[in-house]
């Protein structure tokens, strides 16, 4: 009987020192984030799950957390719709972030846009150069049912003064689903 009370007496006690130094590096390791790479490759449906017949929607990412959430790297939204007019936003990226429904967002500014316009219609208007409003992307881990969502939170590209659809760090609800493609996440 007194082996079996001194061997519950040790593991107890390995369990509380192994618990006040797992406390710590648990605390520091979400005050500091360890370093993620995401990489990215999607094809999208904003109507519904399967191919988006005649258009082409996409949305491409590399992107390196520096410090903590911030984060640099480059992504590439593209539209291509079905009379072959298309708008493609080149993104900044400045933030990625991991969220506990395992979810991972990067979010940026908008670089550049730029619009192919098929012959006969008109362009519309350059952004001005002051204009660089905050996007994002959020990735989301397949449902019960195995499908993949994506949230993005574009831009006006017709309406300059339009308030940014997203914020530094802030994840998007999801509105496009994947058909082909994914995201891998490093860290």
């Amino acid at each position: 009987m007194r082996k079996l009370i001194t061997g519950l007496a040790l593991t107890t006690a390995a369990a509380a020192v192994a618990a006040v130094t797992t406390a710590p590096a648990q605390a520091a390791e979400a005050a500091h984030p360890r370093h993620q790479h995401l990489h990215a490759w999607t094809l999208l449906n904003y109507r519904g799950p399967g191919p988006l017949p005649n258009e082409r929607f996409t949305a491409q990412v590399d992107a390196r957390t520096t410090t903590g959430h911030d984060a640099r790297g480059h992504a590439t939204v593209q539209h291509v719709f079905p009379d072959k007019a298309a708008v493609r936003a080149e993104i900044a990226v400045d933030c990625l972030v991991t969220g506990a429904d395992g979810a991972v967002t990067v979010t940026g500014p908008i670089e550049s846009l730029h619009f192919t316009v098929p012959a006969g219609q008109e362009e519309p208007k350059p952004a001005p150069s002051t204009w660089h409003p905050e996007t994002g992307l959020t990735f989301y881990p397949a449902d019960a049912s195995g499908e993949q969502r994506v949230g993005w939170a574009g831009a006006d590209a017709l309406d300059y003064s339009a308030p940014a659809r997203g914020a530094k760090c802030r994840a998007t609800a999801p509105d496009s689903w994947v058909f082909r493609g994914g995201y891998t996440l490093r860290g």
